[in-house]
């Protein structure tokens, strides 16, 4: 057996276990006949080698198969297992070479054409010469399609039969049997036709015909796409392409893969080319187009794609290929560029990437193909194949240096890209480098103090060196430059006067720029985006004054570690983003960037000393993004931020603000709100659920307390992250109102208890919460499909209720969950099973599951094997309206088990023995049910309700039941008489609701009774009996019938009414007999005085149609009251 199981592992082989008259969970446990044999093996055997037959005997028992017992007859089983194992063997992938190369990307793009998930009929042909491998793709493609379809074919040689002896109605036949479970033989080809249109008509088939070579074979055999029913997939395989259908694209495509030498690159680029051609005869011209170039390599394919573009496009694409693709350049700062030079980058974007020219990766990188790269440089090369300067674009360093070393700039000249950042060393905050008294003190000892210095000393030598290295141009050259637009000289010197910058010149980009602050007579007049990132500047401009550009639209001071003061900018009137991240020593802003009516963008990110904004941002009316992420000194903001009317993102990350402003209500474009690490922040405004367009806010690892109730207003949230929240305890239940909430996250925060209402988040689709989470309720979740297994981290969970929601199943991982006390799935309609771990929730005390989907429990519950006693602590259980049809055995060790409650489980057979801690038992309309074992053990039983189970026959032990006050057995047809010889009537001593087919009252009950005081007794209770029926169905969810009431009556005069509570409505229309008994505290009892009388009539108005009342009565039962003198002679 372990050598079974152990192939079965390797080769992945089905396992169909027999147990023989065995019971399977002895197999698995190995006791019962096997425990004695195994502790001899391992007295003989070593224990790696017992351990591992256990393993395997574990293994194969809690397989599913077949239980031989005395239900079967050998000959049956033995026919149920051939038929089982044919039917598997018929779902038996066809066999594959061993070793087969480069097969799975190819089934994948076969796959994608097939689409399993589409409803249309699909019919696909391989052709190719013999040996190329179409009969193995047909084979892997058949493997990965057949789980999908209940009908399904494979037909090899199609060739080589049809050419036999019975030729094409063989292999009609052949087909049908494949098919069809009816055994049909066709002798003549119309028959056979109309055979195989009758199967694959009504049915989802997959047929793969193998080698076919020609055409009467397919009409033979798969005729056309009318005989098929929706979802069908065909795969045909042939050497002669003219057996497939022709279309006139096809004839075109050919041709074009033909030109194209099936490069796919060309392939993609030309077809981005012709998606936006539309008729055939602009296909045929760009056919036409590709015919007359003279094919030298790739690029003369993708030159065709270039030439379509207008002259816009084509110097935008020059400008990606020659100069912004070596500098990864992201898309946003791509645009920007473009934009300061007068074009919309945005839109040519778009194109470009339409048309497989470029590529935007995930994190927005622009990415060209080298082929197309080096395409668009040939066409600038061949500008001026011996003169560098004379081109459009430089990007060579060599070439560069030389341009500018022999002073042969030309006006033709508009990009230069010269980067020297790889010379350099790491930029980074200098304060810590210099020699101070601050720095030096920090070394405690001698030795340290002299590693200390070491180290300064190394860093002077290295930047001294940097220095030597660091190459230098003049800027001389740059004067014949006349319509220069983009330049960029990172980490490099530049000598002579920067009046020689052309005029023209749109973009500069200088990182690393070794200037303490840029000269009087800079910047250039069209100047639009500046880039001095990691730059030593310590003012932007030389000496006062406004010196900005007027025209400079973006400023990127990224890294300038040394720059202390911003300047005046009030002169531009262009600027629309403004980069100071990392500007460590800015401790204030110029009062005139308050008032920058066209800036867009602010990122003051980690400028860890900025102590405040400007105390006037009224300017900012276009703001949308404003970064203060970082900025550990800044503690409140300006009061007037009311008229940054445009604000989309707002992240205040790690500053020291301590609340927002009451007008951020005034946000109302405000989309992303940010304050992760905000340690003073202790709570939010109560007007920010006026923030109708927020998508996005996180408040991880903050100081809040507390979030306002108008939190729930926030239409449009998507995402609420509170990770880490320690002091958060309580959610309000306003939440419930977030309808667009997607992610929502409390991991780490101090929640306790989510409220009800996040089950009515309806879009949530994540939710992260904290492992000390104890109660976890999502009500009328639609949404929900499942779980996440790191649900099972959570182990401070004690409640877990999940209603109506879309789950299929419970993730394993829920066992782990040791506090858990009550777990409720009701109408979790698509829940079909349990995981096996559940039998590991041992503080579980109540479990619901009421109108499931599931049809058996799972192993730790019983069924198979008897692990449903690990649930120790189940209180109650509660599987009513689910389809199951046994209850395990192991049932009766459930040792607290109060309620057990099963009703409308329709399909229900029997009831096991059950545990004597059982106080109540409701099988109500399980109408299957036709055994119960004896319940003479269920000494703590008060209620049994068996409505409507008309199959029961008898109730062993019934009378026996010393606690037993309810009994309903209305509709119990079967068992009416039995349970009445078996209840004495001195069982009416302590009944309280009775209720049981028949059509008369006991006799000693009577109506015309009027209640007379008695001297020395007291009225201990009352009982009162009816006779009622239902000549209509009602619906099965109605437990009671309210239509029946009770009148204490004085003179005819009603002094008081009360509705009977008879419980147990049958399925039948036939009379049914109900004794409800009423104790002395109830008013039927306490208000009876002497001279009244008790009536029973219907409701007026009735409550419920169909109800009669046909007889009723009742009795009194009185205490006898013992004097103290009497007791004493006793």
């Amino acid at each position: 057996l372990a050598k079974i199981c152990e192939r079965s592992r390797r080769l992945r082989l089905m396992i169909l276990p027999v147990f023989y008259q065995v019971d399977p969970s002895d197999v698995r446990r190995q006791r019962g006949p096997f425990a004695e044999h195994f502790r001899a093996h391992e007295r003989v055997y070593e224990n790696a080698v017992v351990s591992s037959w256990r393993s395997a005997m574990a293994k194969v028992g809690g397989t599913a198969g077949y239980i031989f017992n005395a239900r079967y007859k050998e000959a049956e089983l033995i026919q149920l297992l051939v038929k089982t194992v044919l039917t598997e063997m018929n779902k038996t992938p066809v066999g594959l070479d061993a070793y087969t190369v480069g097969l799975d990307s190819r089934v994948e793009d076969v796959m994608r054409l097939l689409d399993v998930r589409s409803n249309s009929i699909r019919v696909v042909g391989i052709h190719g010469m013999g040996g190329v491998g179409k009969t193995t793709l047909a084979k892997a493609l058949f493997n990965s399609l057949v789980s999908y379809f209940e009908c399904h074919s494979f037909i090899s040689n199609v060739r080589e039969i049809s050419a036999g002896h019975e030729g094409l109605v063989s292999l009609q036949n052949k087909l049908i049997g494949s098919l069809s479970s009816n055994t049909i033989s066709v002798n003549e080809l119309n028959n056979g036709i109309s055979a195989i249109k009758a199967i694959v008509y009504e049915k989802q088939v997959l047929i793969v015909l193998d080698d076919v070579d020609n055409v009467n074979q397919l009409n033979a055999l798969v005729g056309n796409r009318q005989w098929f029913y929706e979802g069908s997939r065909i795969i045909v395989t042939t050497r002669d392409r003219e057996v497939l259908p022709s279309h006139l694209v096809n004839e075109l495509y050919e041709q074009i893969v033909s030109l194209t030498s099936g490069l796919p690159l060309a392939l993609e680029v030309f077809g981005s080319y012709l998606f936006y051609k539309r008729r055939i005869e602009e296909w045929r011209d760009a056919l036409q187009k590709l015919k007359q170039i003279r094919l030298r390599n790739l690029q003369d394919v993708l030159k065709i794609s270039y030439d379509a573009l207008d002259e816009q496009e084509k110097c935008i694409f020059l400008d990606i290929a020659c100069l912004f693709v070596t500098m990864n350049m992201r898309r946003e700062d791509a645009i920007d560029i473009l934009k300061g030079c007068g074009f919309n980058g945005e839109i040519a974007i778009a194109d470009l990437v339409a048309k497989s020219l470029i590529k935007v990766y995930e994190d927005s990188i622009l990415w060209m193909h080298d082929q197309v790269k080096d395409m668009g440089r040939q066409i600038v090369t061949e500008e001026n194949v011996v003169d560098p300067g004379m081109r459009s674009r430089l990007w060579d360093r060599d070439e560069i240096l030389n341009v500018f070393k022999d002073d042969k700039g030309t006006r033709s000249i508009q990009g230069i890209v010269l980067d020297f950042e790889s010379m350099k060393r790491p930029v980074k905050d200098p304060s810590g480098d210099r020699i101070s008294w601050d720095n030096f003190r920090r070394a405690p000892t001698f030795t340290s103090a002299v590693t200390y210095l070491k180290e300064r000393y190394k860093t002077y030598l290295e930047t001294k060196a940097e220095k030597k290295r660091q190459v230098t141009i003049c800027s001389k050259p740059l004067r014949a430059m006349v319509n220069l637009r983009l330049l960029q000289i990172n980490y490099l010197n530049l000598e002579g006067r920067f009046k020689f910058l052309p005029a023209e010149l749109k973009w500069l980009q200088w990182k690393g720029c070794p200037l303490n602050s840029l000269p009087s007579d800079f910047p250039p007049r069209q100047l639009a985006v500046l880039d001095l990132s990691r730059s030593k500047i310590e003012h932007l401009w030389h000496g006062r004054g406004n010196k900005v550009a007027e025209k400079l639209m973006f400023l990127n001071l990224t890294g300038c570690f040394n720059l202390t003061t911003i300047p005046d900018l009030s002169g531009n009137r262009a600027l629309e983003k403004l980069i100071l991240e990392r500007c460590s020593k800015l401790t204030k802003l110029h009062a005139s960037i308050g008032n920058l009516q066209t800036l867009v963008h602010l990122n003051l990110r980690d400028c860890e000393n900025l102590i405040q904004l400007p105390n006037d941002v009224s300017g900012l009316t276009k703001l949308e993004n404003l970064i203060l992420s970082g900025c550990l000194q800044l503690k409140e903001l300006p009061s007037n931020m009311d008229s940054m009317v445009s604000l989309k993102e707002l992240l205040l990350d790690g500053t020291a603000v301590k609340s927002l402003p009451e007008s951020i209500f005034r946000f109302s474009k405000l989309e992303k709100l940010s304050l992760n690490r905000c340690k003073h922040l202790k709570g939010l405004p109560e007007l920010i659920g006026k923030l109708h367009s927020l998508k996005e806010i996180s408040l991880n690892d903050s100081a809040l307390e507390n979030l306002p109730v108008s939190f729930g207003y926030l239409a449009n949230l998507e995402k609420l992250s509170l990770l880490w929240c320690k002091s958060l305890t309580t959610i309000p239940d306003s939440i419930g109102n977030l309808s667009s909430l997607m992610e929502f996250q409390t991991y780490g925060s101090g929640i306790k208890e989510l409220p009800v209402s996040v089950g009515s988040l309806s879009n949530l689709k994540e939710l992260s919460t904290d492992t000390s989470l104890e109660k976890l309720e999502m009500r009328k979740c639609g949404f929900l499909r499942s779980l996440p297994e790191s649900i099972g981290s959570m182990r401070a969970l004690t409640t877990i209720v999940i209603t109506e929601a879309d789950i299929t199943e419970l993730p394993e991982s829920i066992g782990k969950l040791e506090n858990l006390t009550m777990l409720q799935l009701n109408k979790c309609k698509h829940l079909c099973k349990l995981p096996a771990s559940i039998g590991q929730l041992n503080s579980l005390h109540r479990l619901l599951m009421v109108e499931t989907a599931v049809t058996e429990l799972p192993e730790s519950f019983g069924m198979l094997s008897d692990d449903f006693e690990k649930l120790s602590s189940l209180e109650v259980l509660n599987l009513g309206r689910n389809n199951f049809c046994s209850l395990p055995a192991s049932l009766r060790g459930l040792s607290l088990l109060r309620k057990l409650l099963l009703p409308h489980c329709k399909n229900l057979k029997a009831l096991p023995p059950l545990p004597p801690s059982l106080e109540e038992v409701d099988a109500a309309n399980c109408t299957s049910l036709e055994g119960i074992s004896d319940i003479s053990n269920l000494e703590n039983l008060a209620m049994l309700n068996l409505t409507s189970c008309e199959k029961v026959v008898d109730i062993p032990g019934l009378e026996r039941l010393k606690s037993l006050v309810e009994l309903y057995a209305s509709g119990c047809t079967a068992c009416s008489s039995a349970i009445k010889k078996r209840l004495a009537k001195s069982y009416m001593r302590k009944i309280r609701n009775l209720s049981i087919p028949g059509s008369k009252i006991p006799d000693w009950f009577s109506q015309d009774v009027t209640f007379s005081e008695r001297k020395n007794r007291v009225l201990k209770s009352v009982i009162i009996g009816v006779v009622v029926s239902l000549n209509q169905q009602i619906p099965d969810d109605i437990r009671e019938l309210p239509a029946i009431v009770a009148q204490i009556l004085m003179l005819d005069f009603s002094i008081f009414c009360s509705a009977l509570k008879l419980l147990g409505v049958p399925n039948t229309n036939e009379d049914q007999v109900h004794l409800c008994r009423y104790p002395i505290h109830h008013p039927l009892v306490s208000q009876l005085k002497d001279g009244y009388n008790i009536r029973v009539i219907r409701r007026k108005p009735p409550t419920m149609k169909g109800v009669e009342l046909k007889k009723w009565g009742n009795i009194w039962s009185m205490k006898v009251m013992t004097s103290m003198r009497e007791m004493k002679n006793h």
